[in-house]
């Protein structure tokens, strides 16, 4: 479940182009506006599934990897994550 991001999180968030984030094992957050975004909220769920199949120390290694070598469009676990919001 999305949680409202805090002010700073909020700010940052826009400030990169984002609307939310899933911080394991914290939560996942989305700005008040995407709140009720079921498609945001699938995206999203499915980047803490991944936490929860991979474990934490290798959601984040893996995604930064995948990011650095990829880019964000073509990471994997975003791929993943995109095509889980259908």
């Amino acid at each position: 479940m999305m949680k409202q991001a805090p002010k700073l999180l909020a700010w940052w968030l826009r400030k990169v182009g984002m609307v939310a984030i899933t911080l394991p094992p914290i939560g996942i957050y989305a700005v008040q506006e995407c709140l009720e975004d079921a498609r945001l909220a699938k995206h999203e769920n499915a980047h803490w599934d991944q936490y929860k199949r991979m474990g934490l120390l290798k959601f984040y290694g893996l995604y930064l990897w995948y990011s650095l070598r990829y880019g964000y469009r073509n990471n994997p676990m975003e791929v993943e994550a995109r095509s889980a919001e259908v």
